[in-house]
């Protein structure tokens, strides 16, 4: 059984890891585009009457958590608030991603074991969770915690992702690690065709 903390609520959920979360050989980016484009929805036991007093963003609004351990290092990459089916891992394990706001009050935590990866070494982990709207701005930071260590991600690194999607097929065009500023040309030609996404964390009021 999966704890998903979102606020002060925790909700219960057994949910398949979709086959799509795995990570392409050596390439966690790959990993990330098929995740978002096809996502396992969730099954979740209902919540007790009265439990979920918190106000809660569209059910089809998740949060694109992505990274893993490579050469002995955890690693982060920008998360992504988007359209896209609940995919949560299936079991705990000694993973941990948290995410705090800016006095460090908790917003959501999950644990999991990431899956490795076959060619090149090292493991990743693609999960999208149910997001609230106020974590825009309230977001601070994203931890992920493991046996090597945390590694952190916070609104300066965050800020500088951008997810590209088709505005027609929905699909994944590009994930950009930099990429707030000039974007690549094939990208830019077709800029009317694609949505930009910007990365979280990021500073408050930036779009």
């Amino acid at each position: 059984m999966t704890n998903l903390i979102l606020r002060t609520v925790v909700v219960s959920a057994v949910v398949p890891v979709a086959s799509a979360l795995a990570p392409a050989p050596g390439d966690m980016a790959t990993a990330a585009e098929t995740a978002a484009d096809r996502t396992t929805p969730a099954r979740a036991t209902a919540p007790k009457a009265g439990a979920l007093h918190a106000p809660q963003a569209p059910p089809d609004t998740t949060l694109l958590l992505w990274g893993g351990v490579r050469d002995g290092k955890l690693h982060l990459e920008p998360a992504f608030a988007r359209t896209a089916p609940v995919s949560l891992p299936d079991a705990p394990g000694p993973y941990r991603l948290t995410g705090l706001n800016f006095v460090g009050r908790q917003l959501f935590a999950i644990s999991f074991t990431p899956r490795k990866i076959d060619h090149g070494g090292g493991s990743g982990f693609v999960f999208a969770i149910p997001f609230e709207s106020e974590w825009t701005e309230a977001l601070d930071r994203i931890e992920l915690s493991g046996p090597e260590g945390v590694a952190t991600l916070d609104r300066a690194t965050g800020g500088r992702g951008v997810l590209v999607v088709d505005r027609e097929t929905g699909m994944v065009r590009s994930i950009l690690r930099d990429g707030f500023g000039a974007l690549p040309p094939d990208i830019a030609a077709d800029s009317a065709k694609v949505e930009i996404i910007r990365g979280l964390p990021r500073e408050p009021g930036s779009r």
